[in-house]
């Protein structure tokens, strides 16, 4: 029993918190505080909210759900800082993006293998030291084309 009540006295306690928090953004918005900083290197980052101390008791929860979506609608990412990519880093990116799909079919390849070996071994016990080797031997050359794969991504990245 007590532990229940002590579930509920947390879950309330996240409520209020959550509640005193939109209530912040909400004022804040209201009022027009927002604080406009610059980086190291000059330039512009994204506005970034002041909060300001805003009780609310009596929230109901249509009120928290209506300025959670009042304050998505208005600045979805307004509190995390925005850098500018060039388009050169960002084809980077891409590139290595689209380089590391190797690593899928290696992953894929490695479970068909493994999984062919312990079948085999299962049907023909005799021969399961052989085929450890050759799984061995399967294994080395399908993580070389993973590292080949990594070297590719580190060259697109860094050379």
């Amino acid at each position: 029993m007590a532990s229940s009540q002590k579930a509920v006295q947390m879950s309330l306690g996240a409520v209020r918190s959550l509640s005193t928090g939109m209530a912040r953004l909400q004022a804040a918005s209201a009022q027009g505080m927002l604080a406009s900083s610059q980086g190291a290197a000059g330039q512009m980052e994204k506005p970034v909210m002041v909060a300001t101390q805003v009780p609310i008791l009596g929230a109901t929860p249509s009120a928290i759900a209506s300025g959670i979506r009042a304050s998505a609608k208005a600045s979805p990412m307004s509190l995390a800082p925005q850098r500018s990519m060039s388009v050169l880093a960002a084809s980077k990116m891409v590139g290595a993006g689209c380089a590391t799909i190797a690593l899928a079919g290696v992953g894929a390849g490695l479970g068909v293998m493994f999984g062919s070996l312990i079948n085999g071994a299962a049907r023909n016990p005799n021969i399961a030291k052989q085929l450890v080797g050759y799984a061995l031997l399967g294994f080395a050359l399908t993580e070389s084309i993973a590292l080949f794969s990594l070297l590719v991504v580190f060259l697109i990245l860094f050379a």
